[in-house]
């Protein structure tokens, strides 16, 4: 589909472009859209703790081109504000807010401080002369050792412009650290936080290796967090087609080497698991207009997979350098791959040491494919992935030898059909991860984690009135959600999350003999569940012709 897509992308954004610029002399029948609202999401905002806090401002109107025209970033050294440095910190915010005009692509960015990659995400598309601004904010109180003393940093969305494509994102960017108090606590962070680059995954190259070195001697846990971020044929991943599909339709352009996709993490040469991936979609995905004012789940700020290294901590505390490899296959294109590791360690002992004492993880999910005869010119086919792991090692600590197990699973589908001659596509897909945690000492539990993930996606989409680039009709349902509910205990307290995000939108663009004819669409988003202060939190918004036509909400 993506391939496909990318012939029309060009005319799809002078068309965008045109449609808010002149949508009044229009003549062609149809709603044209006349110009959108920012960006809504029906999540929580973050939650804020009434304390004493201080800003740090790592861009202002940061503009993501100079004047020539070449992209650039910001950048600087970062340090808390005197009146937070040396004290305890109840929370860490990144706040993020950008505005753009003219005509662009959707573009991705990332902001790393000393060495680690704090967020990766992409943009919202402008939609012609009027600003769009859109707005995240995301917790990183994890990386407060990172935070705590000066760190170089530099950020922001890679852009390229010329005559045609003249959007340039204005950035402002700012940290908070909000104080402790009784109230509010310092809650129990990562001891250091390790930036571990990886290099880009693609066909040719889907195994790449990283050394991480001067690991702390005293380590007690670790978890590694992984994001990825497919391109090309794989930046919608899910609806790639097995290769006997694309055979099928050699003109249409199909994106093959189907839709099931994985990273696998092996520590010096050991499997240790295995990541899967939200299935992201960018603001400029299978039809823009689905994606206003309503952005896919996810869009800004990607979501990162965790995978528990505890059972490694004996390895890793032995002085040494230790090798990381990632693996993405099947791959159909190239992957972007960040990391970070996290690590805990034992404020009462200066050494710990252990073992990894069994590794059952496979080298591959277990995968099936069928693809149905063509019947009255429509080929269906259905993919199945499943995977199901188990690590355990051990660390003697400060508090007693402290043994960990870590199983993980995964039960992903795939079923789609293909029609009139590749120009028309539909898929259900269904992806259940789980990860159970569990670290003993003797008989007595002092940690555990418990999560699942649900992350389904349908998507219909139809290019079946394509004649040429002057007369189109792209129309585009997609309905997805993110189905989480996690809970974990320290042996003294026990935290809880469960919630249910969804998006259900529709898009329609389309041209007549080189006149816009239809530019619209329609969306649901909900959310219900816990916010971040774990209280009860529902939202449903609704829009319809870019704009917001309903917001209610209960909780905060």
């Amino acid at each position: 589909m993506r391939r496909r897509l990318s012939i029309l992308l060009t005319v799809v954004l002078s068309l965008l472009a045109s449609c808010l610029i002149g949508a009044q002399s229009a003549s062609a029948a149809g709603y044209i859209e006349n110009g959108a609202d920012n960006p809504v999401s029906a999540a929580p905002p973050i939650s804020r703790p009434a304390t004493g806090h201080c800003t740090a401002t790592l861009a202002s109107h940061f503009p993501s081109n100079a004047a020539s025209g070449s992209a650039q970033n910001y950048s600087g050294t970062l340090a808390p504000p005197a009146a937070c440095a040396g004290k305890a910190w109840s929370k860490v915010v990144l706040d993020s807010t950008t505005s753009v005009s003219g005509r662009q692509y959707d573009r991705s960015g990332t902001l790393t401080i000393g060495g680690v990659t704090v967020w990766f995400g992409t943009t919202q598309e402008p939609g012609g002369p009027t600003p769009t601004t859109f707005s995240f904010s995301k917790d990183i109180t994890d990386f407060s050792a990172l935070l705590r003393t000066p760190q170089p940093f530099t950020g922001g969305y890679v852009n390229y412009t010329d005559s045609t494509y003249t959007g340039v994102y204005d950035q402002t960017v700012h940290i908070t650290y909000y104080l402790a108090d009784s109230r509010h606590p310092a809650p129990s962070v990562p001891d250091k936080v390790v930036g571990v680059p990886v290099q880009d995954l693609n066909p040719a190259s889907h195994t790449t290796s990283t050394t991480v070195s001067g690991l702390p001697r005293n380590i007690t846990g670790a978890r590694l967090d992984v994001t990825l971020k497919g391109n090309g044929c794989d930046e919608q991943w899910f609806t790639a087609v097995p290769d006997a599909v694309a055979a099928d339709y050699p003109d249409a352009g199909l994106c093959a080497a189907g839709s099931f996709r994985e990273a696998t993490v092996a520590v010096d040469g050991t499997r240790a698991g295995a990541v899967g991936t939200y299935p992201h979609i960018y603001s400029g995905g299978i039809v823009p207009t689905l994606w206003r004012p309503v952005l896919a789940i996810d869009t800004l700020d990607l979501r990162a997979e965790s995978l528990d290294l505890t059972p490694f901590a004996g390895r890793l505390v032995d002085g040494k350098s230790h090798t990381l490899t990632f693996a993405i296959s099947p791959i159909g294109d190239t992957w972007n791959v960040t990391a970070a590791l996290f690590l805990y360690t034992d404020h009462h002992r200066a050494r710990t040491s252990g073992s990894l004492t069994s590794a059952n993880v496979a080298a591959a999910a277990t995968t099936d494919t069928t693809v149905d005869p063509a019947r009255q010119g429509a080929v269906h086919y259905s993919q199945t992935a499943r995977r199901a792991d188990s690590v355990t090692g051990y660390i003697d600590t400060s508090a007693g030898r402290v043994v960990t197990t870590v199983s993980t699973g995964r039960t992903w589908s795939n079923a789609g059909a293909v029609s009139d001659s590749g120009a028309v596509q539909s898929i259900r897909q269904q992806d259940l991860m789980t990860t159970r945690s569990v670290s003993r000492v003797g008989a007595r539990t002092v940690r555990s984690l418990f999560l699942r993930e649900s992350y389904p996606i349908t998507v219909d989409f139809s290019a079946a009135d394509y004649t040429d680039d002057q007369n189109f009709s792209l129309t585009g349902t997609v309905t997805m959600a993110q189905d989480v509910a996690r809970f974990a205990t320290d042996g003294r307290h026990a935290t809880g999350l469960a919630y249910d995000w969804r998006v259900s939108s529709y898009g329609v663009l389309a041209r007549s003999k080189g006149v816009t004819s239809e530019s619209d669409g329609h969306s649901t988003t909900s959310y219900i569940g816990t916010g971040a202060t774990g209280r009860p939190y529902w939202h449903v918004i609704t829009t319809n012709h870019g704009r917001v036509t309903s917001d209610r909400h209960l909780g905060v």
